[in-house]
């Protein structure tokens, strides 16, 4: 039997002892009622707490607990602040606290179907001149932390309602009764305040919210106080992260500009490749989309991906030019052929003395003077295109391979000779004497010949090797720091950008199985970046046409995701982005259906991610 039942029976018994009475009736079913409402309110609290104990957005459960709470004592309408702090900027007195303002999280009015997150209203002050605002209802509950209950706002004396009063002309709202209550964290601090407006009967009249509205309402306040200081926390921790992220990004700035723009530049492409691949409806991918979290995760792992070269010499990575070391190798190479041309000028002048000794002819003179002027042209012609020889390309040319190698036979005198031994792991000259008559050195030592025949770029070999060790360090640093829940993959999307389908690439020579969709599309951002930049010092700017031709080898060649090449080309972002980031003589119009038909392999599917 239910209690509703239950009271019904002891009714009837009563009146059958003769106890019927008017006010016995009167009694009963405002009893009955109070019972249909506690249970009401406990419906809506236990389906409130189970929403709660879920996993979603802190203004989501704002939302909630705002609309329980309108729920649980029938109000129209309901605000929920939270109380922000602003400090002064004082890098010597940090954390001085100036201002203290309640900001909008959650604004609800059922009858005008108004639901709104973060509205945009502002805020409302907690200090005015100095002292603690107490004229307006919301501010007064901040700060005295006292529940305040008004029968009807527009008739109450204490507090100043103007702006309540414009917000309902501006809505055709009449505001009445109020319940505001200040919301209290962990730590007995408030850090919000929860008004509700109108409390309404069953058939629609406004009438004042009761005590027990405001027994109830208190009680789940602390929810509303909670998920206030989790939000806060979260956004802080957020912030934070971002931040110090950024002031890495900046630190490498300083150390090189480009880089910083390199890593700016990756992260939006690879953000809005992921739009695109979002929307896009065809093709293998079309399936896939990336919520805000993804997103997130993403932008974050473009700005972490070169978080490695933190480390790599400066000299290595912004190397403009082959022999371009810890100084510019070249002047020590000009320096010797000017020895060399001293050389021969020496030598023309010795040849000349013994000439008039042995009483030559005119002849012999102008036969010394012209063979010393052909060497010394031949010389500086030589050196001129060595210098040309030293701007990194794509390729060698065989005429300028044939002078690194003459000139690096060719011996130049010298009289000093100088000793070096290993201190701090670096070789330095700890003697210096006069040499024996008839010493010599190349014109190209046998370091600056290698450099001198690095075929493609301005890096050797072992400085290539120190420039990919980056992504071992950025993978490395990553993995050992203690990501969130939704963050866990950010190490391997960021770490894994040089990493190939064809498990040729590094630092893991990761399978096409074991990539996700996330780190191919920082690598095809990446690889897109470097190709076109135009504020690199060690190369030109790459023409678009030429770019989009190493993009479809390196797709043929199974390094590249060939659907995300192909989305980024047939959604036209690279044109976007052209336009954007390049300069105007690097453009040029592109039939992507026919790049498509050249490079997109028949069958893709065995590359796909896991």
């Amino acid at each position: 039997m239910s209690i509703p039942e239950k009271l019904d029976h002891l009714e009837s018994l009563l009146i059958k002892e003769g106890q019927q009475d008017s006010d016995l009736s009167s009694f009963f079913e405002q009893l009955k009622k109070d019972i249909a409402e506690h249970g009401r309110q406990l419906d809506i609290l236990s389906i409130a707490g189970a929403e709660l104990s879920k996993e979603q957005e802190q203004s989501t459960a704002l939302a909630l607990i705002l609309y329980t709470a309108r729920n649980l004592t029938n109000a129209d309408a309901g605000t929920v602040y939270s109380v922000k702090d602003e400090f002064y900027d004082d890098p010597f007195n940090p954390g001085e606290l100036k201002s203290r303002f309640l900001v909008f999280e959650e604004m609800h009015t059922e009858s005008k179907n108004n639901y709104n997150t973060r509205p945009d209203a502002p805020p409302v002050p907690m200090e005015v001149e100095g002292q603690p605002n107490i004229n307006n209802v919301s501010a007064y509950c901040a700060n005295t932390g006292k529940i305040v209950n008004i029968p009807d706002a527009y008739h109450e004396k204490g507090f100043d309602f103007s702006g309540t009063k414009k917000y309902d002309e501006m809505n055709n709202y009449r505001s009445q009764s109020m319940l505001v209550l200040p919301l209290r964290d962990h730590e007995n601090q408030i850090n919000g305040v929860l008004q509700l407006i109108n409390r309404q009967t069953a058939d629609g009249e406004v009438v004042p919210f009761t005590k027990s509205d405001q027994t109830i309402v208190q009680a789940m306040s602390y929810q509303a106080a909670i998920s206030l200081t989790t939000q806060k926390l979260l956004h802080e921790q957020i912030r934070l992260f971002d931040s110090f992220v950024r002031v890495l990004a900046e630190g490498l700035g300083e150390k090189s500009a480009y880089t910083y723009g390199h890593i700016n530049r990756v992260s939006e492409l690879s953000l809005q490749l992921a739009e695109e691949i979002s929307h896009w409806d065809e093709g293998m991918y079309r399936q896939i989309q990336f919520n805000k979290h993804q997103m997130e995760e993403l932008r974050l792992a473009g700005w972490m991906h070169d978080i490695g070269k933190l480390t790599t010499p400066e000299h290595v990575v912004s190397k403009p030019i082959k022999l371009h070391l810890l100084y510019d190798r070249f002047e020590m190479i000009i320096q010797r052929f000017n020895s060399k041309i001293k050389d021969l000028e020496i030598d023309a002048l010795q040849q000349k003395i013994k000439g008039l000794e042995e009483g030559a002819s005119p002849e012999f003179f102008s036969k010394i003077e012209e063979e010393k002027k052909e060497k010394i042209a031949q010389l500086v012609e030589d050196l001129q295109q060595l210098n040309r020889s030293n701007i990194g390309g794509e390729f060698l040319k065989d005429e300028d391979r044939d002078t690194i190698l003459k000139n690096s036979q060719i011996k130049t005198r010298t009289h000093l000779k100088v000793g070096t031994s290993l201190i701090a792991n670096e070789q330095r000259i700890t003697q210096v004497e006069l040499g024996a008559d008839g010493a010599e050195e190349c014109l190209i030592d046998e370091s600056e010949r290698d450099f001198l025949l690095i075929s493609r770029g301005t890096l050797s070999e072992p400085e290539r090797m120190i420039i990919n060790d980056h992504a071992e360090r950025s993978w490395r640093w990553l993995m050992r720091l203690p990501f969130p829940k939704k963050k866990m993959k950010l190490p391997l999307y960021a770490g894994a950008h040089h990493e190939k389908l064809n498990g040729n690439g590094y630092p893991n020579k990761l399978s096409a199985r074991q990539l996700p969709i996330q780190s191919r599309i920082i690598a095809v951002a990446d690889i897109f970046e470097a190709l076109t930049a135009n504020d690199r010092p060690y190369k030109k700017p790459m023409h678009l046409e030429k770019a989009l031709d190493i993009l479809k080898d390196m797709v043929k060649e199974g390094d590249l995701d060939a659907e995300i090449v192909r989305i980024f080309l047939k959604s036209n972002l690279y044109q976007k982005y052209a336009e954007k980031f390049m300069d105007s003589n690097q453009m040029s119009n592109i039939n992507t259906d026919k790049w498509i038909a050249d490079y997109y392999p028949p069958d893709f599917s065995n590359t796909l991610p896991q």
